[in-house]
C-alpha cells in the first residue's frame, strides 16, 4: 500500500519566509549633546544580554543619560573617552546595581580622565547579600556615655547599649558587626583618631571646601567603619569581576557626590569603654586603609 509522505520543504523553498528579527531594547531619544555616545550606548546592550538583564538596559541607559546631562564635567569626560563610558555601563550590567539615584547603590564618577562605575557601600552590601556571603552587616558609633564592652582574642565579644535618650557625650569611635552566611561573626572597633586620619586624606577637607565630612560627619564615620569591615569578609564565592567592584577604593568619592560642580573641561571645537588608641586589625592581617564612599 503506497503511503503519501509529505516531505519538508527546504528553508529556501518556503514562500514568504522572513529572517527572524531579534527585538532590541529601546531607550528614550538621545539628547543632541550626547549623540557622539550613541555607539557606546548601543554596544552596552550586549553586556546586558549576556548577563540576562536585557529588560534593565533601557532603564539604566536612561539613568546614565540623566547623570551625564546633570553634570558638565562628567559629560565632557565621557565624550572625550567613550570607551571608558562603555566599560562603566558594562559594569552596571555585571553587578546588577542600578544607577537610580534614589537607591544610592552606585554612580558614574570621573577618575583620572575616565568614567567609572563606583559602587556605594549599600551597593557592596547588595552584592554580598545577593551572593549569599553575609546575612547581616552594620556599623555603629560609640559615645562616652554609652555602655560598651569589647574584647579580642579567644574570648572575643562585643556589647553595646547606646544611651539613646540621654546625653551620649563625646564620640569615641565606631565598630562594624557582620554575620556571615556560614554562621560566623566578624567585628572590630575603630577609634575616632583613626576615623579622623581617614577624613584628613579627603581632597575637599585638605582644600577647606564643603564636604560631607563637615555636613554629615556621623554618617561618613559609619561608612568608613563599615567599608573597612568589608576588607575582612571571606569572598571565595564571589567572581573576580565582582571582587574588583567590591575592592574599589576611593576616599574622595563622597566628596564627588556631594559637590559635583567642577569646571567644565574644554570641549572639542567640532561640537574609653574598651577602646584602645590603636589601629584595629585582625591578628596576623595587615591593616588596610578604609575607603570612604557614599
Amino acid at each position: 500500500m503506497e503511503q503519501n509522505m509529505q516531505q519538508p520543504m527546504p528553508p529556501q523553498a518556503v514562500a514568504g519566509q522572513q529572517p527572524q528579527v531579534v527585538a532590541q531594547p529601546q531607550m528614550t531619544n538621545m539628547p543632541a549633546v550626547l549623540q557622539p555616545l550613541t555607539p557606546a550606548f548601543k554596544a552596552a546592550i550586549t553586556a546586558f544580554q549576556k548577563c540576562g538583564k536585557e529588560k534593565e538596559y533601557a532603564r539604566e541607559s536612561n539613568f546614565a543619560v540623566m547623570t551625564l546631562m546633570g553634570n558638565d564635567y562628567l559629560r565632557q569626560i565621557a565624550l572625550n573617552n567613550p570607551q571608558s563610558f562603555l566599560e562603566s555601563i558594562n559594569t552596571v550590567a555585571l553587578t546588577g546595581l542600578s544607577l537610580n539615584p534614589a537607591l544610592k547603590l552606585g554612580y558614574l564618577v570621573p577618575r583620572k580622565g575616565k568614567v567609572v562605575f563606583q559602587s556605594s557601600y549599600m551597593g557592596k552590601l547588595e552584592i554580598l547579600y545577593r551572593n549569599g556571603v553575609v546575612k547581616k552587616a552594620e556599623a555603629n558609633l560609640v559615645y562616652e556615655n554609652d555602655d560598651f564592652d569589647f574584647n579580642k582574642g579567644s574570648n572575643s565579644y562585643l556589647a553595646h547599649k547606646p544611651n539613646v535618650f540621654g546625653d551620649r557625650g563625646q564620640l569615641l569611635g565606631g565598630y562594624y558587626y557582620i554575620e556571615l552566611a556560614n554562621g560566623g561573626v566578624i567585628f572590630d572597633v575603630m577609634p575616632k583618631r583613626r576615623i579622623d586620619e581617614i577624613k584628613s586624606r579627603s581632597e575637599s577637607v585638605k582644600a577647606g571646601k564643603s564636604s560631607p565630612w563637615v555636613t554629615d560627619y556621623e554618617e561618613m564615620a559609619r561608612k568608613t567603619v563599615l567599608n573597612w569591615g568589608f576588607k575582612f569578609i571571606p569572598k571565595t564565592d564571589v567572581s573576580e569581576a565582582l571582587l574588583r567592584v567590591l575592592e574599589t577604593d576611593d576616599n574622595d568619592f563622597s566628596d564627588w557626590i556631594k559637590d559635583q560642580s567642577k569646571p567644565l573641561a574644554p570641549a572639542p571645537k567640532k561640537s574609653a569603654h574598651g577602646f584602645a588608641d590603636t589601629e584595629a586589625a585582625e591578628p596576623g592581617v595587615e591593616t588596610v586603609e578604609a575607603e570612604v564612599i557614599e
